[in-house]
């Protein structure tokens, strides 16, 4: 029996789509962090909920969303220089206690009755500044694990595990909400960093000697812009991500009131929305998987961005939930497209020496300005209503992608004369 256990993981290994699982290291992080993944999407849940039912107000719910996400505008390229010069499974291990025990206060004050829109907007800002030197340093630690010549499809599960997560830890989240209560969703997010953490202790790493760079922090940051700016095969992929983050990619601040003012559902309502769009971002980063060859990267990019502004401007004219639940499967496999094919194609070119620096880049660019879009976001939903903030976001999503499509197809034309 073991031998033939055996025998079917090893041929389970050898797809090609799961190229990067075979690498003891990619496996540890991978099993790790779902876990850890699905108790954060609990708590995100969670929070959304208890932020509303204490303000009664979606811009506040926004601005809870961007404190925590705003870090990433002020740090991240701080964050890319300490990536490129420290060992990245140290400052993804520091990254994740940091995480853990913010957790616990959390569950600490709701548990005891104390918890206040102020402790939430401190905690966010706090879990913002890790999160802003997370994200470069785990991004960047992938090559490490996989090589390059897995790392395109290491990004691909990387995202599939992300999003997995995002159908299984909503879905919980809004049933543990329901019946127990806030409290028991933070706590279970706070056990769950257990597994990443011990998962990262356990891996066996070759030793890599870096090149310290004499330069002050801010040469180089401008360094890793300057690389951007003159590799056009970056910076349009790059500002494609941006311009949307900042149109469109506002889900966390309008689907709790979308839930709630639009379609009239209750926590498990709103869990199922957002386990809707994890279901999308999911069959996304399952057709990464399958098809994470590079002659089809950039059709995933530019049909991924269409689809993001066309299922907004869908959002905005529905009062269904089902129909709203579909629209919501959509854009969600159209946000992970864009966003993973963008990290695919920038990780393709980057030379080592500055992968943490064009990553905070692409942090900034995905995550930073997204906290931006969500709090505008909330400001329009407070004012006009949620549907008319999803029919803004996707005529401005629908706008930049045509700008930046005339971009590219501009440089290809002199690439090609």
């Amino acid at each position: 029996m073991g031998s033939f256990v055996a025998k079917s993981w090893q041929r389970v290994l050898g797809s090609p789509a799961l190229a990067a699982l075979r690498h003891r290291n990619f496996r540890l992080f991978y099993f790790g962090q779902i876990v850890s993944l699905i108790g954060f999407w609990m708590q995100n849940v969670a929070l959304a909920w208890v932020v509303l039912e204490l303000t009664n107000s979606p811009f506040l719910l926004g601005v809870v969303t961007f404190v925590q996400f705003v870090p990433n505008l002020l740090f991240s390229l701080v964050a890319g220089v300490i990536t490129d010069r420290w060992p990245r499974r140290s400052i993804v291990i520091g990254t994740q206690v940091s995480f853990m025990l913010l957790a616990l206060v959390l569950t600490l004050l709701s548990f005891n009755g104390l918890l206040n829109y102020w402790h939430i907007i401190a905690l966010s800002l706090l879990m913002g500044i890790f999160h802003a030197i997370d994200i470069p340093a785990r991004q960047s630690f992938l090559v490490e694990m996989v090589g390059r010549e897995d790392l395109s499809n290491a990004i691909a599960l990387n995202s599939s595990m992300f999003n997995s997560a995002r159908i299984i830890g909503p879905a919980l989240g809004g049933i543990i909400l329901a019946h127990y209560g806030a409290s028991t969703c933070f706590l279970i997010n706070t056990a769950s960093f257990f597994f990443v953490i011990v998962g990262l202790m356990l891996m066996k790493l070759e030793k890599i000697k870096r090149v310290i760079d004499s330069k002050n922090i801010i040469d180089q940051i401008k360094t890793g812009i300057k690389y951007i700016l003159s590799t056009p095969g970056v910076y349009i992929p790059m500002g494609l991500l941006a311009s949307l983050s900042i149109s469109a990619m506002n889900f966390g601040v309008l689907i709790p009131v979308f839930a709630r003012d639009i379609l009239f559902q209750g926590p498990e309502g709103f869990g199922g929305l957002v386990s809707a769009l994890g279901a999308g971002s999911l069959a996304g980063a399952i057709g990464l998987v399958i098809l994470s060859g590079k002659q089809y990267q950039l059709k995933f990019l530019w049909s991924g961005a269409v689809g993001l502004a066309v299922f907004e401007l869908f959002l905005g004219f529905t009062n269904w939930y089902w129909l709203a639940a579909l629209f919501l499967i959509g854009a969600g496999w159209s946000m992970v497209t864009v966003s993973a094919s963008v990290n695919s194609i920038i990780q393709a070119q980057v030379p080592d020496n500055l992968r943490g620096r064009v990553m905070s880049v692409y942090s900034l660019s995905f995550i930073g300005l997204s906290s931006l879009g969500g709090m505008l976001a909330g400001a329009v939903a407070k004012l006009f209503g949620a549907s008319l903030a999803f029919t803004v976001s996707g005529t401005l999503a629908l706008t930049a992608t045509l700008v930046m499509a005339r971009k590219w197809h501009l440089l290809k034309a002199q690439q090609e004369v």
